[in-house]
């Protein structure tokens, strides 16, 4: 005979809701633990994701036995098991609701108003039905909770709909039907529909559909239908909740007066902003009369204080013509006026608060003061129409025939004016400018960009080394993260200079890393095993970033460097792949070397490329005293490390430089003795051509790259390397000039001619033709920033010539946006002297739209961040993404980009007029709209006067860029250049003049353009 459990299990999987509510209804309460547990088990079984055999996945129950484990959990289930998370079922069809309600009256269970509520608040596309919860009230099953019947008697509506259409013969009109059906339900109309008033539901965006349905024997062949025709021939009722709202309170069935009070009070609730535009229209569309707002006036004057523009605006707007009205109390609202006028995300509702402050003198003479006050105080509002409106009204209120204000209270204003003189935009300065103290007369800023940069090799700036092995090991954790290009160079100098100073039992402590990263390897494992699956363990060839080559390193010091780990990294690069970044090249290399010098039996010598002061400058005279160290210990540099030694010198630091030359004469390399001589002359000597031993043949580049990365062993791998080293010495210390005594090592770009592709503006369109057959197609248009990249494929004749690398990359369904986003500061660390190259290549990348996905925007913020630090003058991709970055889709860029600006001014790196030349470029072509750098500027404006010449000259250079036809927002960029120009007294450029001739047509620009004219 079958036990109690065993039963339930075969009716469970053989039998049928009908077989199984009986045995519910008679189980025993000593049997309702072991079914629960029973119930649990078969519903992970029977519903867990597996493979079903013949290529199909899920789970291997049925809807029957669903329902019968729902009724099972019903009975037998506590509140831990209820509440856990996976117990439910998606809809109850009325065909199955009767066992339910008997399952349910037997069990009364005490939690399932709290089951409820977990379901609304964790499957909000599925709520319960409303019916269903007014059931359950009724049956004492539930006690009544104002938030679930609000919830749930949101989707009444479109149930409703759906059953209307369902009718014979559907309504003609579904709006009364509906209304119809609420009437009759008073307990919804008083005590429920009022609800939606009071929490946060989908309200706005629920609506019913009321259609005829397609008949199933409808004969296709005789009247061929699609649901296109369908739709023209029975079109759909759509009726939303405001619309029911309107006709219920129109019909009397709802109170209007209560409507409009709870509109305003669901306005102060924090929803969200879809929501609040939904209360704020209802209220607009029950048109409320004058009456009726006043009665309401303190409702309105409160929703002044909320956080959001849109509320305070509609407050504004409907407070407007009711200040002079007998019963108005008028101090509340001069109370909040006063926190309004200066918040700078208002504009529109403060055009409308500046003139009902304006004409109240008029009627009530004795507010004269306090509106003298509060308009002045809109003077600081960073938008110059808002500083427009207040001066035009500040301005009449002074100059009234009679006057209005006592002596004191003038001169108060006055003094209050010219407090906020050096804010005030051109248009409300000339409306002022009968009461603005004269200003002093100073010399104007002029700001030009600086000739030479010369980096800061001194003790503040100097990079400490790593002290201790303790310190080593906290460092490694740093490195792993991979955000550090500093840290990672410290560490490792620390690895090798504290090589023999390691605890014999470093590895062991290395364990945490390694369980972080290599879990698969190491956890719960023997330390022998681990060992072994570190030692065998291979990267993947998709890798392709900087972080697995340390990872590499990583393993290789967790194993005693037994078996080189960093040459395993194969940069691969294939069609539809995420391809590594060149420069890595140079960088395996110069890993494999600290590799190589771990595992030799001599000390280490060290890298020569370890930056020396921050931020990844080499100090010139460490480059040459770590040139002796390596003749002194016979050991031969590594070329790519040698390569990346030369990109970060900071040759242009005179003062260091002249301590090494001395230096030079102790190297007992002829060649590269001649090649630092000419690197580190001085800045005077940047004429003196190339010795001729730059021009002698270089091995054949298949050679050098068997050199690099296959442990050939020439007789001289310093010979072999020395030509590419005089080129990258060469682009290092002139990045943009013409070296024809390069010319016969290579045709190709960074070699005797800077690679500088230049960008353009291409449109692009892409059509979609609708399903439905008498929508026409449609046609998205954008603009897209491309790089040429000619000869696409074709390698560098070597890989040390790091300002070569991205010249020629395959573009062709190769993607290069991921690695750049994983590798880009490490990436800038390498070039700090030429980046643009490597600047180029994040343009060509990652600013191809303004919108290029989030990887696009993060890249473009990696390379703004590092602009922030003084350094060489910005070159041509630089300029181009400050431009790209100024008009990017995402404001954190914007921002970002403007902070940059502002830095390139004080650091003199700043082209302006190149910039805006770009700037110009983007905006004419229509690559990104006006308005985002109309916004952006004026918040530079003030912070000094050099920065304001910066920007006038930007301008000036940008403003003719513009088509004739103007673009939307462009008064705002004339009302700056107005006002910077106002300022520095500055000529307006004839370019520019021309340009405003032409707009002047534009009646939105009429005022802006009279006022630079005159």
């Amino acid at each position: 005979m079958l036990t109690t459990v065993e039963t339930f299990e075969q009716l469970i999987r053989h039998q049928s809701t009908a077989q199984l509510l009986p045995f519910l209804l008679e189980l025993e309460k000593s049997d309702i633990v072991a079914i629960r547990q029973k119930t649990k088990a078969l519903h992970r079984e029977l519903n867990a994701f597996k493979d079903l055999g013949n290529g199909r996945w899920g789970s291997a129950s049925t809807p029957e036995q669903n329902r019968m484990l729902f009724l099972a959990g019903l009975k037998t289930y506590s509140r831990k098991e209820a509440l856990g998370g996976d117990f439910g079922i998606w809809q109850l069809e009325p065909q199955h609701r009767a066992a339910f309600w008997r399952v349910l009256e037997n069990a009364r269970p005490a939690w399932l108003l709290d089951w409820l509520l977990r379901w609304v608040d964790t499957m909000t596309w599925q709520l319960p039905d409303y019916q269903l919860l007014r059931e359950l009230e009724s049956r004492q099953l539930i006690a009544y909770h104002p938030r679930l019947f609000a919830l749930s008697l949101v989707g009444l509506l479109a149930e409703t709909g759906n059953r209307l259409s369902q009718a014979t013969p559907v309504p003609a009109s579904a709006l009364d039907a509906i209304a119809d059906e609420f009437r009759r339900d008073t307990k919804l109309l008083i005590r429920d529909l009022p609800l939606l008033f009071d929490f946060d539901s989908g309200v706005a965006n629920t609506q019913a559909r009321v259609q005829l349905p397609m008949s199933a024997n409808q004969n296709w062949l005789v009247a061929p239908l699609t649901w296109q025709t369908w739709h023209e021939a029975h079109p759909a009722q759509l009726v939303t909740w405001a619309d029911l709202v309107r006709h219920l309170a129109a019909t009397g069935a709802l109170d209007r007066a209560d409507l409009l009070t709870r509109c305003l009070l669901a306005l102060r609730r924090d929803f969200r902003r879809p929501l609040l535009i939904w209360f704020k229209e209802l209220f607009s569309s029950l048109r409320p009369t004058l009456t009726e707002r006043l009665a309401r006036q303190s409702d309105l004057v409160e929703l002044l204080a909320h956080p959001l523009p849109l509320v305070v605006n509609f407050a504004l707007e409907q407070l407007k013509n009711m200040w002079t009205e007998p019963g108005f109390d008028l101090a509340p609202l001069l109370l909040y006026a006063d926190n309004l006028l200066t918040r700078p995300d208002l504009k529109t509702g403060l055009k409308t608060l500046l003139t009902g402050l304006g004409r109240l003198p008029k009627h009530d003479a004795t507010q004269a003061p306090a509106v003298a006050r509060l308009i002045a105080a809109a003077l600081a509002h960073p938008d110059n129409q808002v500083q427009e409106h207040a001066a035009k009204h500040l301005a009449e209120l002074l100059k009234a025939k009679k006057s209005l204000l006592t002596a004191a209270e003038t001169a108060e204003t006055g003094a209050a004016i010219g407090q906020q003189a050096e804010l005030l935009g051109a248009a409300a300065r000339k409306l002022l400018a009968p009461w603005l103290p004269d200003a002093a007369t100073t010399t104007p800023a002029i700001y030009a960009p600086i000739a030479q940069f010369s980096p800061v090799i001194s003790p503040a700036t100097a990079i400490a080394p790593v002290a201790d092995w303790h310190e080593l090991l906290f460092l490694t954790g740093q490195v792993l993260r991979h955000d550090d290009p500093v840290a990672q160079e410290r560490w490792l100098a620390g690895l090798l200079r504290l090589r023999d100073q390691l605890p014999a039992d470093y590895a062991r402590q290395l364990q945490p890393y390694l369980v972080q990263y290599f879990p698969w390897l190491v956890k719960n494992k023997t330390e022998e095993e681990a060992l072994a699956e570190l030692m065998q363990h291979s990267f993947s060839p998709e890798s392709n970033t900087q972080r697995e080559l340390v990872q590499a390193l990583l393993l290789g010091w967790a194993t005693g460097f037994r078996r080189p780990k960093v040459r395993q990294i194969a940069f691969s690069d294939h069609q539809y792949h995420h391809n590594a970044d060149p420069l890595l090249l140079a960088e395996r290399q110069r890993l494999a070397e600290v590799e190589a010098q771990m595992r030799a039996p001599a000390a280490p010598v060290g890298l020569l490329s370890t930056p020396t002061h921050a931020p990844h400058w080499v100090a010139p005279s460490a480059l040459v005293q770590r040139l002796l160290t390596y003749e002194a210990a016979h050991y031969a540099p590594n070329p790519a490390d040698l390569t990346l030694a030369l990109a970060r010198t900071a040759w242009a630091a005179e003062a260091d430089a002249a301590l090494a030359r001395p230096l030079l004469a102790r190297l007992g390399h002829p060649e590269l003795r001649e090649l630092l001589a000419w690197f580190l002359a001085p800045a005077t000597a940047l004429g003196v051509p190339l010795p001729a031993t730059a021009l002698s043949a270089p091995q054949p580049a298949g050679f050098l790259h068997k050199l690099l990365f296959f442990k050939a062993s020439p007789p001289d791998p310093l010979a072999a390397a020395l030509p590419w080293l005089w080129a990258v010495a060469a682009r290092t210390r002139r990045p943009d000039a013409v070296l024809d005594e390069l010319r016969p090592l290579a045709d190709y770009p960074g070699l005797a001619e800077a690679w500088q592709p230049g960008w353009r503006i291409e449109p692009q369109s892409q059509t979609h033709q609708s399903y439905r057959a008498q929508q026409p197609a449609t046609t998205h248009t954008w603009q897209e920033l491309r790089v040429p990249t000619e000869h696409a494929g074709q390698v560098p004749p070597s890989p040390l010539l790091l300002y070569s690398q991205h010249a020629r990359l395959w573009q062709d369904k190769r993607y290069y946006l991921w690695p750049l986003q994983a590798n880009l500061p490490f990436l800038l660390a390498m070039l700090p002297n030429n980046p643009a190259p490597l600047h180029w290549h994040v343009l060509r990348t990652a600013c191809r739209t303004t919108g290029q996905h989030a990887e696009g925007s993060e890249v473009v913020q990696l390379v703004l961040r590092s602009l922030l630090a003084p350094g060489p003058a910005f070159g041509a991709p630089t300029t181009a993404l400050l431009a790209a970055g100024l008009t990017h889709q995402a404001a954190a860029c914007r921002f970002l980009a403007l902070e940059v600006l502002l830095a390139a001014v004080a650091s003199g790196r700043l082209m302006p007029a190149a910039l805006g030349h770009d700037l110009g470029r983007l905006l004419a072509a229509g690559f990104a709209p006006l308005a985002r750098l109309a916004d952006l500027l004026p918040q530079a404006q003030g912070t000094s006067p050099v920065a304001d010449d910066a920007l006038g000259q930007l301008l000036d250079a940008l403003l003719p860029q513009l088509p004739a036809a103007p673009l939307r927002n462009l008064r705002k960029l004339l009302d700056l250049y107005s006002d910077l120009a106002a300022r520095s007294g500055r000529p307006m450029p004839t370019a520019v003049q021309a340009q405003v001739l032409l707009w002047q047509a534009a009646p939105a620009l009429k005022k802006a353009s009279a006022l630079l004219l005159a």
